[in-house]
C-alpha cells in the first residue's frame, strides 16, 4: 500500500507515523510515498530522513537543508503537487482547518481510500463533496474518534434511529460560568483527557468542535436525529440507538492512534492496544449545559444550511487564533462566531462549486477578523 501524509507534522499527521512504526513490526506491507507539512521544517525534515519518501511538500517556507532521493516542493499548493506525483493508494488527510479542504479533494482525486481527519471538509463541502468521492470511487474511511466509532457501530445493520456523539466536555467544564470571561489561554489548553492541537483543545472547551462533529456525521452518515451527552473519561465515543429500543455502544481507551490505525488496515484489525478496565471506569452521562456550551446549540441550529455552517467554522478558526493571540477574551469567541453567522445568513450567496466554498471561507475570514477590531 502506497501511503501518504498530510500535516504530517501535527498531532494527528505524528500519530500516524507512530501507527506506522508498530503496523511496520507487525509486517504489514506499505510504503510512505508523500509527507506535507505547513511550516514546522525541521520536523518535517527528521521525518523525510527516517522514511525516505519520494515526494515531499511544505506549504509556508523553503527547506533549510536539501534532501536527497526525495522531491521537495514548497511554497502555496505545494501539498497538492506532492498528492499528484505521489499517487498514493491511501491517503490521511490531518491538514487542520479549512486549508485542508483543497488537499481532500486532491486526495479524492488520486487515492482508492482517504483516512479523514479534517472535518472541516465535510462541515463546509457537505454532500458537493460526498458526491465528488463517489464520482471518483474513493472510499472515506473517517479518523475522528468520535465518527470511526459511529462507522465501526453502523457497519452492517439497519440504519440507526438516532446518533449519539459523546463529548469530555473540555478544560473549562467545571469552570463556574461568571468565571469563564478571564480564564486565560493556559487555562483553556489544560485538556483533562486528550493530547490535542492548540485549536481543537479551545474548540472542546467551548464545544465548537462536537458542533462541528455533529455537523460531519449528519453528513456521513445521512441522520439528523443526533444528540450530544457528555461522559467525562470519553472511554464511550459514540452511541447508535435503534428503533427497537436496542443502543450500541463504543466503548475504548481515548487514545486517537486507535481510529487512525483503524482507517489505514479498514475492514482488518491489525494494530494492538491494551484493553481498558471497565470496573475501574464506570460509564456515566450528563446532558449538556447549552449555557455553557452555546456554540453547541448554535451548530444544531445551523445543520444542514451549507453557508452557515462554512461561516461558523470560517469564523471559529479567526476567534480562536485571535484568543491564542491574547487579542480577545474567551467568552469573545463564541461572540465573534454568532455574529458572523448573523451577518451571513442575511447575505444573498450561492455555492454552485468548491471555489465559492473556498472564497465564502475567505469572506468570512475578513469580516470575523473585524469585529473587534
Amino acid at each position: 500500500m502506497k501511503i501518504a501524509i498530510t500535516g504530517v507534522t501535527g498531532s494527528i499527521g505524528t500519530q500516524t507515523l507512530e501507527v506506522l512504526e508498530f503496523l511496520k513490526n507487525k509486517g504489514f506491507d506499505f510504503e510512505i510515498v508523500g509527507v506535507s507539512a505547513g511550516s514546522n521544517d525541521k520536523k518535517l525534515i527528521e521525518i523525510i530522513k527516517k522514511w525516505n519518501p519520494k515526494y515531499a511538500a511544505i506549504e509556508k517556507k523553503e527547506l533549510s537543508e536539501k534532501i536527497e532521493n526525495t522531491n521537495v516542493f514548497s511554497g502555496n499548493g505545494a501539498t497538492l503537487k506532492m498528492l499528484k506525483n505521489s499517487k498514493p493508494d491511501f491517503t490521511i488527510v490531518a491538514t487542520g482547518g479549512a486549508a485542508g479542504i483543497r488537499h481532500t479533494l486532491k486526495a479524492i482525486e488520486v487515492s482508492k481510500r482517504i483516512g479523514l481527519a479534517n472535518k472541516e471538509s465535510i462541515v463546509c463541502g457537505g454532500n458537493m463533496l460526498l458526491n465528488y468521492a463517489k464520482e471518483h470511487n474513493t472510499e472515506i474511511i473517517p479518523v475522528d474518534s468520535e465518527h470511526s466509532a459511529l462507522f465501526q457501530l453502523k457497519n452492517g445493520d439497519d440504519i440507526p434511529y438516532k446518533l449519539i456523539i459523546t463529548a469530555s466536555g473540555g478544560a473549562l467544564r467545571d469552570v463556574p460560568l461568571e468565571e469563564l470571561e478571564n480564564v486565560t489561554v493556559e487555562d483553556v489548553l489544560n485538556h483533562p483527557v486528550w493530547s490535542m492541537g492548540k485549536r481543537i483543545t479551545i474548540d472542546s472547551a467551548t464545544m465548537v468542535n462536537k458542533g462541528l462533529e455533529v455537523i460531519e456525521a449528519y453528513y456521513l452518515f445521512g441522520i439528523k436525529n443526533i444528540d450530544v451527552v457528555i461522559n467525562r473519561n470519553s472511554h464511550i465515543h459514540s452511541i447508535i440507538a435503534y428503533k427497537d429500543g436496542v443502543m450500541k455502544f463504543h466503548y475504548g481507551i481515548p487514545d486517537m492512534k486507535i481510529p487512525i490505525a483503524y482507517s489505514i488496515t479498514y475492514p482488518k484489525r491489525i494494530f494492538e492496544y491494551k484493553l481498558p478496565d471497565i470496573t475501574l471506569e464506570p460509564v456515566k452521562f450528563e446532558k449538556v449545559d447549552y449555557n455553557r456550551y452555546p456554540a453547541l446549540k448554535l451548530a444544531f441550529e445551523i445543520l444542514g444550511n451549507q453557508k452557515l455552517q462554512i461561516t461558523f467554522n470560517a469564523a471559529d478558526e479567526i476567534a480562536v487564533k485571535l484568543f491564542l493571540e491574547r487579542k480577545i477574551k474567551y467568552t469573545d469567541i463564541y461572540k465573534i462566531v454568532k455574529n458572523s453567522v448573523d451577518y451571513f445568513e442575511k447575505q444573498n450567496i450561492v455555492l454552485n462549486d468548491f471555489e465559492d466554498i473556498i472564497n465564502l471561507d475567505r469572506e468570512v475570514r475578513i469580516y470575523a477578523e473585524k469585529i473587534f477590531s
